[in-house]
């Protein structure tokens, strides 16, 4: 396929994915475009182990830390801002710390974390503190295990500005953890598919259930966790989740590969390796700040990542597939256009993997749709008759009866005599045409049953007999009518009496009756 004839066949999912793109980034600008008071700088009051070295620090800052460290400082802000007289909140988009306390003038408005341990996680979610009427001093006291920053200005803000917190707060702290619980849903579908297919697509399913499942456990780096235990726990806890998501990467590379192309290529192999070994040299990271620091070096490798699976996803021609791989891509390049401008935007690469992973949700629903069309299919063979279209007797044990029901049994008249006188093909076309007019005049509801050679039965629900024997004798009418045999047949017709066997006996003796008139003899 050319280049030409590649854009064209993903035109619209590229629309869809860059829209759908495009309508997240601005959500988020408009959430952080808030209106307000900004906090223009910050007093250093307080710095544990002089990790600032300057007094005076900007609105937005941010740290690295070798050790745990606490800073106290205090806002610098337009006092006369303050003179409104209405309610109003401290707005805080994003913060990094592992334990803050907010107070005013001495009085504590707000915090996140433990005191006592201050091992906690938060970097992505934003708060909002209600301030007093009246105050004159803000400050924070900021504890960070292996960074410290505030990554947006904090505002001042009133009561017309939450709604932009709330969309804020609903990206980053409810649609996160949601998301997640899909994706460990998902992971858990497809390995319980990987345990009933073939060998090849368990292999497939079972490689995107763990790669599904990983991708779950990085996004735990985003959520806010008030604590991880000790120093030692958290090092163990952010390594693996971060380590997750190369790992993930792995498998999802090995289950694309699997599941779209014959053979594995060196690129493919190559790219397992990289991300095995950035996964391994997380694992053997010495402190959060040599994981930091690791984290931050190997990050390219996710741009790599991007864009070797965009270039698999375009050969797939799957457009759902390369819709999910191409909004991950877009994150990825946003993000990296963000750290290396240094841009007053939250970071978007995690939803892209989300999407990546809500990817296999469509693996999932194409073979489930497979699976049930081959399952119905060898289901309705086993059921049908392949000549007529009417069910065999396989059916009879299934059937649910009850004594409102009419049973109706059918028998063609004379009908070797067609055999032996015009031939099969001729008599299969009669019970064909026999069927059909059945099928003409009774509901989907009812049930047409071929007992064998030229013998019928039918099932009509909640029907009086009455009412069958005038559907029948209609029928009758138009199947002698609409063929140049005029061939007949006979019937007869019987409340469901608790017993199928029995009632089949019944009808069955109705029919002969019927038929032995015609012929002159008694039964």
């Amino acid at each position: 396929m050319k280049l030409k004839e590649y854009i064209s066949y993903y035109s619209k999912t590229f629309f869809l994915a860059t829209s759908l793109f495009f309508l997240l980034l601005l959500s988020f600008q408009y959430a952080l475009t808030i209106e307000g008071t900004e906090i223009y700088g910050w007093k250093v009051l307080s710095d544990e182990n002089n990790i600032f070295k300057e007094s005076i620090l900007p609105k937005k800052f941010y740290k690295i830390l070798r050790q745990p460290s606490t800073v106290v400082i205090r806002a610098l802000v337009d006092d006369k801002a303050q003179k409104e007289n209405a309610t109003r909140y401290l707005y805080i988009p994003q913060i990094d710390a592992s334990y803050f306390v907010v107070k005013v003038d001495g009085k504590i408005i707000g915090s996140f974390g433990f005191s006592e341990d201050r091992t906690g996680h938060v970097w992505y979610q934003p708060f909002l503190f209600q301030l007093p009427q009246n105050f004159k001093i803000i400050e924070f006291e900021i504890s960070g295990i292996y960074e410290i920053g505030l990554d947006f200005p904090v505002k001042i803000i009133n009561d017309s500005q939450r709604i932009k917190y709330a969309i804020l707060h609903f990206l980053t702290t409810i649609l996160v953890p949601l998301s997640a619980g899909l994706i460990f849903t998902i992971s858990v579908i497809l390995y319980l598919l990987s345990k009933t297919a073939d060998e090849i697509k368990r292999k497939v399913y079972s490689s995107l259930a763990m790669a599904s499942f990983l991708g779950g456990v990085w996004i735990f780096d985003l959520f806010p966790f008030p604590t991880l235990g000790n120093l030692h726990s958290f090092l163990i806890l952010r390594k693996i989740f971060t380590a997750s998501a190369y790992v993930g990467f792995t498998f999802l590379i090995r289950g694309i590969t699997n599941h779209y192309f014959d053979k594995v290529r060196f690129v493919d192999k190559l790219m397992v390796i990289l991300n095995f070994l950035a996964a391994l040299s997380i694992s053997l990271a010495p402190s959060n700040y040599h994981l930091k620091i690791l984290t931050n070096n190997i990050a390219f490798l996710l741009f790599v990542n991007a864009f070797y699976l965009i270039s698999v996803a375009v050969k797939t021609y799957s457009p759902t597939i390369f819709g999910f791989v191409l909004f991950f891509v877009l994150t990825i390049i946003h993000d990296g256009a963000v750290l290396f401008f240094s841009t007053n935007m939250k970071l978007l690469s995690h939803f892209g993997i989300i999407a990546l992973f809500f990817g296999f949700s469509y693996i999932i629903v194409t073979e489930y749709r497979d699976m049930t069309v081959r399952i119905t299919t060898t289901y309705l063979k086993s059921i049908m008759d392949p000549l007529t279209g009417a069910y065999n007797r396989g059916i009879l044990s299934e059937l649910r009866l009850s004594p409102k029901d009419t049973i109706v049994y059918v028998d063609m008249d004379k009908f070797k005599m067609i055999n032996d006188n015009y031939g099969h093909e001729i008599g299969d076309e009669i019970l064909k045409l026999l069927v059909r007019t059945i099928k003409n005049n009774v509901r989907t509801s009812d049930c047409i049953v071929r007992m064998g050679g030229d013998e019928f039965l039918v099932v009509l629900k909640d029907c009086p007999v009455s009412k069958a024997k005038q559907i029948f004798s209609k029928v009758q009418n138009e199947f002698t009518n609409s063929h140049e045999l005029r061939p007949v047949f006979s019937f007869g017709a019987s409340q469901y009496n608790g017993s199928l066997s029995d009632t089949i006996r019944a009808v069955d003796k109705l029919m002969c009756e019927m038929k032995a008139q015609k012929s002159g003899y008694k039964i």
